[in-house]
């Protein structure tokens, strides 16, 4: 009985209204006669309403954009346009290898010689040949050499060689930021997913570590002093000592948890000094 008198009396002091009022220079303003209960509803009732309207500007509003953690509607807009030039690069290339096909079929079938294409180690990379000149061609191209009004200067001293390397592009994608921007030393390339890497030429893997700042990195020595870098890999195919031929897989392009793009850095060096592979490699 005790207990439920103690009940009683506790409920009873929650729900008795108190008599609230304001005054004014002795002036009695505003009153209400409110109960604990009821403030104690009023406090819920502000609190749900400002979680709603917080939760209807975060879900309708850019003010999700403003919160850390979040990618921005810029980002994955940019995101998205990357991945669809990316498909739209894959399109055409698998288009202009139709169309050399039919081209080579229709070559073959009128009794001439088509031009040759080889496919290294089963990947997409290819190397353009040639067809063999004829005899007057050749002699017209000697003519042609031994003209001085058509013989180039071949001293420039700003002169490129250009693709020294035979190079071939590293990988399918976009490049995002070029040569000595921001300080860097290579190009960054957006491709697909685990899009995979390739060496650029033949020769021999010099290093291959993991870093926490660059993930795997390989790099690879070449014929004229070139060295290859490979950064942020998320994995690696070859090891230290390792020989490689141009086009081979090294590895695949590393990316974020939840990115739908794999990015690679790429770094051509020379001589002890980095230069821009765009000058080298056709992208």
């Amino acid at each position: 009985m005790g207990l439920l008198k103690r009940i009683n009396s506790w409920f009873g002091s929650i729900v008795r209204k108190r008599h609230i009022a304001i005054f004014d220079n002795d002036e009695k303003g505003w009153h209400a006669d409110l109960s604990p209960a009821m403030l104690t509803t009023i406090g819920v009732a502000v609190v749900t309403l400002i979680f709603g309207v917080l939760l209807i500007l975060v879900a309708y509003t850019p003010l999700l954009d403003l919160m850390p953690g979040y990618r921005t509607n810029a980002g994955r807009s940019r995101e998205m346009l990357i991945r669809s030039i990316v498909r739209i690069d894959s399109l055409e290339r698998k288009m202009n290898e139709m169309l050399t096909y039919n081209e080579n079929r229709i070559l073959v079938v009128s009794g001439k010689t088509p031009a040759m294409q080889s496919v290294k180690n089963d990947t997409l990379h290819r190397s353009k040949g040639f067809v063999a000149p004829s005899k007057a061609d050749s002699l017209l191209r000697q003519k042609i050499e031994n003209d001085e009004r058509y013989r180039l200067n071949e001293k420039k001293p700003n002169a490129i060689v250009q693709n020294a390397l035979n190079g071939v592009a590293p990988m399918y994608g976009l490049i995002s930021e070029r040569f000595n921007s921001h300080g860097l030393l290579g190009v960054r390339i957006n491709g697909a997913k685990d899009a995979q890497v390739s060496a650029i030429a033949d020769g021999v893997v010099v290093l291959s570590e993991w870093s926490p700042e660059a993930g795997h990195s390989i790099v690879i020595q070449h014929k004229d002093n070139y060295l290859s870098v490979y950064r942020h890999l998320s994995g690696v195919l070859l090891s230290k000592g390792e020989r490689v031929q141009g086009a081979q897989a090294i590895g695949y392009a590393g990316s974020d948890k939840d990115a739908e793009l794999s990015m690679l850095e790429f770094e051509l060096w020379r001589e002890g000094k980095a230069v821009n592979p765009e000058l080298y490699i056709i992208f």
